[in-house]
């Protein structure tokens, strides 16, 4: 039962969808009902993507690779920075380190689970 002034809506997906998310949750043994959980991922996403503008604004996301994940970088002229999955660790190619602002930049971003699970391409 919706509670009293508060506006509700419902978001439609694909079933497909629908049962990945569930089985996340699952997977979760989370306290929380599915609704509450979703929501609070997604919460959780929109905070990570604020926190990656305000301390990486001179960092942009722009693709995957085969190997890794593409990023242009404006403190650099706008280089395309490459960080490749090697050995199970991120590495710069430009910075040709483990430990720099791209790689760390690069976990933040959800399209990192693609680089480390190939299977999650889609």
């Amino acid at each position: 039962m919706p509670r009293e002034g508060v506006k509700q809506i419902n978001i439609t997906m694909a079933k497909k969808t629908y049962d990945k998310i569930r089985k996340s949750w699952e997977g979760e043994e989370s306290e929380k009902k599915l609704s509450t959980w979703v929501l609070d991922t997604i919460l959780l996403s929109i905070k990570k993507e604020e926190w990656l503008k305000k301390y990486a604004p001179h960092l942009v996301y722009v693709g995957i690779d085969k190997n890794g994940i593409l990023l242009r970088d404006r403190h650099l002229k706008d280089s395309i920075v490459e960080v490749k999955l090697l050995d199970n660790r991120l590495w710069c190619q430009i910075c040709r380190e483990k430990h720099c602002m791209h790689g760390y930049y690069s976990i933040g971003l959800p399209n990192i689970a693609k680089v480390i699970d190939p299977e999650r391409r889609e």
